[in-house]
């Protein structure tokens, strides 16, 4: 029969120990002595590793043991029998079962002895009494109705069905076939000690390799050297191998491929694997190097190929690639990023690329405290020395590890402040050793290019840096730079920047240092602060020189003996006069240039950029007898000894990019400016003195004007008479390449009417205009318009936007105190962004609101609940118009404020919530932040990053948004709260959520630009959604919190009466410490016992430390006994006890109390363990709880009373010193004691029960 792979969730987690290799769930009155014997004793004979359940042993209640042998099991054979439902515990290893089915992707096969699969899937017969029998039984529905959905959805997965006249011993082997072939083919080849950051980006490539789709799929995995794509590879190996017939993972590709013996032996463990055959040997093969091999068209394989740098090192392995049997994948792991283009072109694959990122932060951080201090946190007094290593590797594993374990075991922190500092200036030769191979595969020139970027030109804009070795090489670099890009030693930034990772810029500098020490000559000079002077030989050698100083300092610089000198990078030195700059000079970036000129007899006609912001420059009669003819980039920004600026065109006549920003004295721009045919970008903003700019513009090339803030910009010469407004000439028609303008001045009058024809501009943003110009109030201005921003301006009124701007996208609307109403947007807006404007009325809000609600399908009655007015609404989201109102049509909006509406009916504290769906849910909901900003510089503006949304389903990362970019104009205040609303629709969550109550968790990233002046911290979030779970705090809750206070007694303590109703409510809202927790590292998991996802069930009732501190109290407590689904059911067990979980001689009362105490200590426990990262010992917390109990007991004169017990007892009597198998726990009495005697002096540890806040991802069932 075919193999009955699970369908499961493709991203289980690659980290998960397989103990046994199968679980075997049957009834044993049923099967014990006939099937199910044979069936484990040949497996068993076959060297199949069983986990058998002696039911001999069971109890009533399934036990931790057992639930960690399912877990700890690759497959689980469940033997349906005719009496198997009538078995609790048979049922309840079902539900485990499936559960690890769904999250670790274990491999579930089903045998229907003697009975139908419908009458499983269907409750049927025998399987149907039973489950009636049990509801009858148990007050618990939920767990009956539980064990239905489990049995429905078992009776759905393919299997095997033994029925009377079926031959066993023939089930039997099929069965034995393929647990063999799971086993054969899931041989781990890989076993990471510390496996951080592995399963986000192993279920990322999963969901592009989509194992159960039919297609045959190639996947490239590329990175820097030293980011893990190997041991990202090889996880994926383990997780999916056995999905095939078969696979194999062939390393070192490249080193494997230079010699002839190399690729037979490649070959020969291709052949043998995939093709189950002999050696190439054996079939006299071995001298036909060449050959290529032809993959078996019947046999779905998984081929990984590791370290390839080259297209033929696949090619000879894989042959022609088109002939691969339907659902077989490939995957490369490769430094160049290229090769993916090439396969695809050559081969007819479904092809993708995966680039592996470095890890972040907090991923960081874990892995290298993993290495450093074998835990997953700092040492007390280190952890600021682990950012400082932290921000040093910037995310390179390999970095991390090797840093890591050369520290470890040494507790030293001068040690480890040396180390850095060596780490800083001399780079480990084991991360050399790695990301040298990269620049090793380069030729000459590419070496050249790349040193020369690491030591001059990181930063620089892409198509500067082209021309500037362009000029250097004397042909076109664009081949070498993507090169050195593809083999990623360098890439290119948002901003369009060319970069590389700092540890691979290290390396190039140690290549440098390296080569100078062997031919004696220095080409590249670096000088920072440890030099107090440049060496007085080699000089006539030098290539490039970079002077960069923290504090200004005097150094005399003998440019004259550099005749070769390309690149000049200086800050902070002060040269007294600066008489000679050599001839090849192709890069001049010297802050505060010392002189007011340039030597008269300076000749830099290879110069390509010119910035020397802040300069003393003057732009005199020597500067205009240069001709800088090949000078594209100048930057004259904040030179305040400008006053104008000369005839370019004979100047620089090839310029591109010029830079004038905030030179105050700037009066005129000569008349040739207007002329430059090739000048792309111009920047005048915040001349508040410059009065004259050319009157006839023919920029063809201009894509980018800035005219912002100047102020004195009142007349054009074309004007006949004098005015006091500006207006703009009407040559700037001819600025048909124009995309982006920036104009901002009060005078601003009116436009000429050939500018709103502009057949290109995409951006417009008008700063400071009395009005908004009727020149554009026309139909169909701007064709291509498609973002509009207006701010700190007088208009009361915007035109008819739908008709004026048809192709408009985003508008944005800032601090325009004066606008009253904003008209009806187009659909095809997406964005529109309004703040401060005081004067706007509801009805604009309402509108607008309205609008984005029928974009969406949001319903109306949510966005105005019925009876409400918008005025409540306001309120209650604390948004009123003067604050300012932002959003997103197309599925976002960003309000001013702290409130999350009620009608979100799930919210919670931190950046992340679940929920439960069902699998009939239309995919849309509603999802909301709140994000507080805090200034650390006040007049500061605008707040700029990157944000994107993660769907997680039942534990795993199903979903993620595209990046995103925000930027917004922030109040004057230091301090405000947004609250940020997204709408998501997307069909593709029909195929992830599969079964009812499938839960869900969203969670939004977001990344700041400018840590450095805005601190930004998600304070709450919120979900409105049609779940499947009850809402928090709802009236059903309410009224348990009244019956809890009504059956404890009058007498039982108020603050614990308190703490227990506001623990089974979920109400516990302390705002400073989810503030806290915004901090907190590992919020997700348990601070307790760090493996389980946090929760306050999981904490009273689940939690492996809390288990022991139940058992190890006075009376020896399985709190696992009480099978709660929900925190407000498990209060209630613990207020009103059912028998068996009294002990003897403990009356309920007595149990309530010393219940409610331990809930407490454990809650304060957590909170230790997550705030203050301390974590008591198991002896302290029990010796805690037992001391405050006495003191409840001597104050509240509770009496001893004995009850009937029920045979099975939840409770032990503990003999006189615990166990080890009791985690060594030594309670202060070891034996029950009458209660009259259990009163001590009481040291009251923690007077103030004010309950605190759940965790801001928790759960609270």
């Amino acid at each position: 029969m075919a193999f009955p792979i699970n369908k499961g969730d493709p991203s289980s987690s690659i980290t998960h120990q397989w103990r046994y290799d199968v679980f075997v769930s049957f009834r044993g009155d049923d099967t014990r002595n006939n099937f199910t014997s044979i069936l484990i004793g040949i497996l068993s004979h076959h060297g199949i590793n069983i986990f058998l359940d002696n039911e001999h042993l069971r109890g009533e209640e399934i036990s931790d043991k057992l639930f960690e042998a399912i877990e700890s099991s690759r497959i689980s054979i469940i033997v349906f029998s005719k009496n198997y439902a009538f078995s609790t515990w048979c049922l309840r290893e079902l539900v485990k079962i499936l559960e690890c089915k769904t999250k670790d992707q274990q491999i579930v096969l089903p045998i229907f002895y003697k009975v139908d699969p419908s009458e499983v899937r269907n409750q049927k017969k025998k399987f149907g009494e039973a489950l009636t029998k049990h509801e009858t039984k148990f007050k618990d529905k939920m767990e009956v109705q539980k064990w239905r959905i489990a049995l429905h959805e078992a009776g759905n997965i393919g299997g095997w069905h033994c029925k009377k006249d079926h031959p066993q011993f023939t089930l039997i082997k099929e069965v034995f076939e393929v647990i063999s072939r799971v086993k054969l083919n899931y041989t781990k080849i890989f076993d990471v000690k510390y496996p951080i950051g592995i399963d986000s980006r192993v279920e990322d490539i999963n969901l592009l390799l989509d194992v159960d789709s039919n297609d045959v799929r190639m996947l490239v995995i590329h990175g820097l050297p030293g980011i893990g794509k190997t041991t990202i590879a090889k996880s994926i190996y383990d997780l999916i191998a056995y999905r095939f017939e078969g696979s194999i993972f062939l390393e070192n590709v490249k080193e494997n491929s230079r010699t002839n013996d190399g690729k037979r032996q490649l070959r020969e463990a291709l052949y043998f694997e995939i093709l189950g055959g002999g050696t190439l040997k054996e079939l006299g093969a071995i001298k036909r190097i060449n050959m290529r091999m032809e993959m078996p068209q019947h046999k779905r394989i998984l081929i990984i190929l590791d370290d390839v740098d080259k297209l033929i090192q696949v090619t000879d392995l894989l042959g022609e690639c088109n002939r691969f049997a339907f659902g077989s994948r490939i995957i490369i792991t490769t430094r160049d990023e290229k090769l993916l283009s090439t396969l695809q072109e050559d081969y007819h694959l479904t092809c993708y690329n995966y680039r592996l990122m470095e890890l972040d932060k907090h991923e960081s951080r874990e892995l290298f405290c993993q290495h450093a201090f074998k835990e997953n946190k700092p040492k007390k007094g280190y952890s600021e020395l682990v950012d400082l290593f932290i921000s040093y590797a910037k995310g390179l594993p390999l970095a991390l590890k090797i840093i890591g374990s050369d520290l470890y075991p040494r507790d030293d922190i001068r040690c480890w402040k040396s180390a850095l500092d060596k780490y800083k200036r001399v780079l480990n030769p084991n991360i050399l050793e790695v990301l040298k191979i990269s620049y090793d595969g380069l030729d000459q020139t590419q070496r050249h290019m790349f040193l020369d970027i690491a030591c001059f030109l990181k930063g620089l804009g892409k198509d500067l840096v082209e021309n500037i070795l362009e000029s250097c090489n004397s042909y076109d670099p664009y081949y070498d730079i993507e090169i050195l890009k593809d083999k990623s030693l360098i890439f290119v930034d948002k901003e369009g920047k060319l970069s590389m990772h700092d540890l691979i810029q290290q390396m190039g500098l140690e290549i440098i240092e390296q080569e100078s020490k062997v031919s004696k000559k220095h080409k590249r000079l670096l000088c920072y602060n440890d030099a107090s002077e440049l060496p007085d030989k080699g000089l006539e050698e030098v290539e490039g020189i970079t002077l960069c100083f923290s504090q200004p300092r005097n150094m005399q610089i003998d440019f004259g003996r550099m005749k070769k000198l390309k690149y000049l990078t200086v800050r902070n030195l002060i040269c007294e006069d600066v008489k000679y700059l050599p001839n090849e000079l192709r890069l001049i970036d010297w802050n505060e240039f010392p002189s007011p000129s340039f030597p008269a007899t300076v000749s830099l006609q290879k110069l390509v950029a010119l910035r020397v912001p802040g300069s003393h420059i003057k732009l005199d009669e020597h500067f205009e007898r240069c001709r800088l003819t090949a000078l594209k980039y100048m930057d004259f920004s904040d030179c305040q000894n400008i006053t104008k600026l000369p005839d370019l065109s004979v100047i620089a006549p090839n310029i591109k990019r010029l830079k004038l920003d905030r030179c105050k004295n700037l009066v005129e721009i000569h008349q040739s400016v207007g002329l430059l045919e090739a000048l792309e970008y111009w920047s005048l903003d915040y001349c508040k003195n410059l009065k004259m700019i050319p009157r006839n513009l023919k920029l063809k090339s201009l894509q980018r004007f800035n005219l912002l803030g100047c102020e004195s910009l009142w007349k054009f010469p074309n004007i006949g008479q004098s005015t006091e407004r500006l207006a703009l000439p009407p040559s700037i028609g001819n600025l048909t390449s124009l995309q982006y303008l920036i104009i901002g001045t009060k005078y601003l009058n009116d436009f000429p009417s050939c500018f709103s024809t502009l057949p290109n501009l995409n951006f417009l943003w008008m700063l400071d205009v009395e009005y908004f110009p009727k020149n554009l109030d026309i139909p169909d201005c701007f064709p291509k318009l498609e973002v509009l921003r207006v701010m700190d301006s007088n208009i009361t009124t915007l035109p008819d936007i739908s008709s004026r701007f048809p192709q408009l996208k985003r508008l944005h609307i800032n601090d325009c105190c004066n606008l009253q109403k904003i008209p009806r947007l187009p659909s095809c807006l997406v964005a529109v962004e309004v703040t401060g404007c005081k004067s706007l009325d509801s009805q604009s809000s309402r509108r607008l609101l309205r609008q984005f609600a029928e974009k969406v399908g949001l319903p109306r009655n949510i966005v105005y609940p019925r009876g409400s007015s918008h005025r409540d609404y306001a309120s209650e989201t604390d948004f009123p118009h003067k604050k300012g109102l932002s959003f997103e049509i197309d599925g976002e909006v960003l309000i001013q404020g702290s409130k999350i509406p009620k009608w979100f009916n799930h919210q919670i504290g931190g950046s992340s919530i679940s929920f439960s769906v069902s699998r009939k849910l239309l995919p849309s909901f509603a999802f909301c932040v709140v994000i507080q900003v805090q200034k650390k510089v006040r007049y500061f503006k605008y707040l700029s990053g990157y944000y994107a949304i993660n769907i997680f389903v039942d534990g795993y990362k199903g979903l993620h948004s595209n990046t995103r970019y925000i930027f917004t104009q922030t109040p004057p205040s230091s301090s405000c709260s947004y609250l940020w609303v997204f709408y998501i629709r997307d069909s593709s969550l029909e195929g992830i959520i599969l079964n009812e109550g499938t839960e869900v968790k969203l969670q939004l990233e977001f990344s700041n630009n400018n840590p450095e002046i805005f601190e930004i911290t998600v304070e709450k979030c919120g979900v409105q959604i049609a779940c499947t779970c009850s809402p928090p705090n709802s009236a059903a809750d309410k009224v348990a919190c009244i019956r809890i206070q009504e059956r404890l007694k009058v007498s039982f303590d108020g603050r614990l009466k308190m703490f227990l109703s506001r623990v089974a409510a979920d109400v516990l809202p302390f705002k400073q410490k989810l503030d806290q927790l915004s901090n907190a590292q590992d919020g997700y998991y348990c601070p307790l016992c760090e493996i389980a996802e946090d929760s306050v069930l999981h904490l009273f009732q689940c939690c492996p430390f809390a288990k022991r501190l139940w058992y190890g109290g006075r009376w020896g407590f399985r709190v696992e006994m009480i099978q709660a689904q929900s925190i407000m059911e498990f209060v209630e067990h613990i207020i009103d006890p059912p028998m068996e979980l009294l002990a003897e001689r403990v009356n309920k009362d007595a149990f309530t109390l010393y219940a409610a105490v331990a809930m407490k200590i454990l809650w304060d426990a957590r909170e230790d363990a997550l705030f203050s990262n301390t974590k008591a010992s198991i002896d302290q917390l029990a010796h805690r709880l037992n001391k405050q109990y006495d003191s409840y007991v001597r104050s509240l004169e509770i009496t001893q009373g004995t009850e009937d017990q029920n045979n099975e007892s939840v409770w032990t009597d503990m003999p006189i010193g615990v166990p080890e198998i009791q985690h060594q726990c030594h309670p202060t009495n070891t034996i029950p004691t009458p209660i009259s005697s259990m009163a001590q002096p009481f040291l009251n540890e923690d007077a103030d029960f004010n309950p605190s806040p759940p965790l801001k991802k928790m759960r609270t069932s």
